[in-house]
This record gives C-alpha cells, sequence and structure tokens, in this order.
C-alpha cells in the first residue's frame, strides 16, 4: 500500500496498516560530510525514540530508511531532514517478508552503484553497523 506523504502528516503507525515505514529523502548534497549529518541526524531521531530504525542507507545524496515508527511522520521527516520540499516519498511496508527484502535492498544500494564490493563496507548504512 502506497500512501503519500502529505496525508501522513499526522497520522502514527497505529491508525495505518502496516508493519513498517520506508521513507527516502535528499540530503543537502552528494558527499561524505552530508552523508555524516544525516547519519547523526538519523541516530539523533532514534535516541529521541521517534523511530526504531531497522535498515538505512545514505548514498548518492539521498537517504533511505526502513523504521517502526513512534511519532507522528511530521516529526520523523523533521528528524531525518531540514526541508519538508527533501522528502521524496513514504509508504507502508506490509508483511514480515516484504520487510525483510526491502531491508536487503536498502543496504545493498552502494554495492549495486558500484560503491562497495560489500554492503558492510559501507559506511552510511545499516549493514555497517552490525
Amino acid at each position: 500500500m502506497c500512501v503519500p506523504l502529505s496525508i501522513l502528516d499526522t497520522v502514527t503507525r497505529n491508525e495505518l496498516v502496516g508493519d513498517a515505514l520506508y521513507i527516502a529523502w535528499r540530503t543537502n548534497a552528494a558527499d561524505a560530510n552530508s552523508a555524516r549529518v544525516a547519519k547523526r541526524r538519523l541516530a539523533r531521531g532514534e535516541g529521541k525514540h521517534l523511530y526504531r530504525l531497522r535498515s538505512w542507507v545514505i548514498v548518492n545524496g539521498e537517504g533511505r530508511a526502513l523504521l517502526a515508527p513512534g511519532a507522528p511522520l511530521e516529526q520523523i521527516a523533521g528528524a531525518v531532514s531540514d526541508r519538508a520540499d527533501q522528502m521524496l516519498s513514504s509508504r507502508w511496508i506490509a508483511g514480515s517478508r516484504a520487510c525483510a527484502e526491502l531491508a536487503r535492498d536498502i543496504e545493498r544500494m552502494p554495492v549495486v552503484l558500484g560503491l562497495a564490493d560489500r554492503p558492510e563496507q559501507w559506511p552510511y548504512s545499516s549493514a555497517a553497523m552490525k
């Protein structure tokens, strides 16, 4: 099921059916410094209990995350990005199999893009944290 971001602005996970929330956003630039900033923002949002990260990656000026939300999407979006126009998409993912496949795909992005040989080699992803 795909729900537009504007509809989710004040909706919490308990109000929709889904096992995880997938979000994508632009970072300020496609460089290592912007990736480090995005990585810190993700950690800070999780530390504030806005969400629990399942899988994430920052690559080529974009972020992707699969998370279990603990706050309205508006707060989650504010935690990962400075500006609302940086949010690219959001959708609910239903089912443990779909979540596992998407988590794997998110972590494999640097490999698919030729930036790393193995997911855990990319420093701006959940794979590197395992």
